[in-house]
Protein backbone atom coordinates (compact mmCIF):
# COMPACT_ATOMS: atom_id res chain seq x y z
CA UNK A 1 0.00 0.00 0.00
CA UNK A 2 1.05 3.77 -1.11
CA UNK A 3 -0.48 6.79 0.40
CA UNK A 4 -0.12 9.99 -1.60
CA UNK A 5 -0.36 12.94 -0.66
CA UNK A 6 -3.45 15.72 -1.30
CA UNK A 7 -3.40 16.23 -4.84
CA UNK A 8 -0.83 14.50 -5.89
CA UNK A 9 -0.95 13.24 -9.12
CA UNK A 10 1.24 10.11 -10.06
CA UNK A 11 1.32 6.92 -11.81
CA UNK A 12 2.71 3.46 -11.79
CA UNK A 13 3.93 1.08 -14.62
CA UNK A 14 4.24 -2.39 -14.46
CA UNK A 15 7.63 -3.79 -16.05
CA UNK A 16 6.38 -7.65 -16.74
CA UNK A 17 3.72 -8.38 -19.03
CA UNK A 18 3.42 -12.38 -17.41
CA UNK A 19 2.60 -10.78 -13.97
CA UNK A 20 -0.87 -10.09 -13.07
CA UNK A 21 -1.78 -7.06 -11.69
CA UNK A 22 -4.56 -5.30 -9.69
CA UNK A 23 -4.49 -1.34 -8.93
CA UNK A 24 -7.15 -0.08 -6.78
CA UNK A 25 -7.08 4.02 -6.70
CA UNK A 26 -9.29 6.82 -5.17
CA UNK A 27 -8.99 10.07 -5.69
CA UNK A 28 -10.35 13.45 -3.66
CA UNK A 29 -9.66 15.76 -6.10
CA UNK A 30 -11.06 15.97 -9.37
CA UNK A 31 -8.14 15.48 -11.74
CA UNK A 32 -10.15 16.92 -15.07
CA UNK A 33 -11.04 19.95 -13.55
CA UNK A 34 -7.57 20.48 -12.54
CA UNK A 35 -5.54 19.80 -15.64
CA UNK A 36 -8.00 21.42 -17.96
CA UNK A 37 -9.29 24.77 -16.15
CA UNK A 38 -6.27 25.85 -14.10
CA UNK A 39 -5.22 27.69 -17.12
CA UNK A 40 -2.12 25.11 -18.25
CA UNK A 41 -1.25 26.17 -21.66
CA UNK A 42 -2.57 23.94 -24.84
CA UNK A 43 0.63 23.01 -25.94
CA UNK A 44 1.88 21.84 -22.82
CA UNK A 45 -1.20 19.46 -22.39
CA UNK A 46 -1.41 18.08 -25.70
CA UNK A 47 2.16 17.18 -25.28
CA UNK A 48 1.61 15.50 -22.17
CA UNK A 49 -1.75 13.69 -23.07
CA UNK A 50 -0.88 13.15 -26.52
CA UNK A 51 -3.92 14.95 -28.09
CA UNK A 52 -4.69 17.32 -30.43
CA UNK A 53 -5.77 21.02 -29.41
CA UNK A 54 -8.83 20.31 -30.85
CA UNK A 55 -9.84 17.68 -28.68
CA UNK A 56 -8.51 20.00 -25.35
CA UNK A 57 -10.76 22.94 -26.25
CA UNK A 58 -13.58 20.27 -26.53
CA UNK A 59 -12.49 18.92 -22.86
CA UNK A 60 -12.19 22.32 -21.75
CA UNK A 61 -15.84 23.36 -23.00
CA UNK A 62 -17.21 20.73 -21.28
CA UNK A 63 -15.74 21.09 -17.92
CA UNK A 64 -16.88 24.78 -18.26
CA UNK A 65 -18.60 25.39 -14.58
CA UNK A 66 -21.49 27.93 -15.34
CA UNK A 67 -22.75 30.38 -12.32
Amino acid sequence: MFVFSKGLVHYQSKDDPKQPFVAVSAFGISIPLNVFTIGIDDNIITRAFKIDVTTIQKLKAGLTLEA
